[in-house]
């Protein structure tokens, strides 16, 4: 959690969570927003760094969704049901995440992805 003497203001939230909102433009909008706004805030910072990992990961996260429905959809019937759900299913809940994460950084709120906020901490926010 954001410490509260350090608390975001107002300009911060809008800008954590415009990173993340950049991501739908081919995450064009949140690198613009990790390099004009990196040095005004830490919060900032983190949330444009965490919307490029969690961007990143969907890409690479989909293109094995892909390989593999496609692998499971060559078995008749079943193979197909699944090539179609499963794709659709990892959309649905990478949509989810987002929303949440745009929300949470809109309300100020500090949403830490585990295993990316932990590498983000070690070896970008220094």
């Amino acid at each position: 959690m954001v410490n509260p003497l350090n608390a975001p203001t107002s300009d911060d939230k809008l800008w954590a969570g415009l990173s993340y909102v950049g991501i739908i433009c081919c995450m064009i909008g949140t690198i613009v927003v990790f390099f004009l706004k990196k040095d005004e805030s830490s919060f900032i910072k983190f949330n444009a760094l965490q919307a490029l990992g969690f961007g990143l990961g969907y890409i690479v996260i989909s293109i094995l969704v892909g390989i593999v429905s496609s692998i499971i959809g060559s078995i008749p019937i079943i193979g197909a049901i699944i090539g179609l759900i499963a794709p659709a299913l990892m959309t649905l809940a990478f949509l989810v995440c987002w929303l949440f994460l745009i929300i949470q950084a809109f309300r100020g709120m500090e949403v830490r992805i585990p295993v990316l906020a932990d590498f983000i901490d070690q070896n970008l926010m220094g």
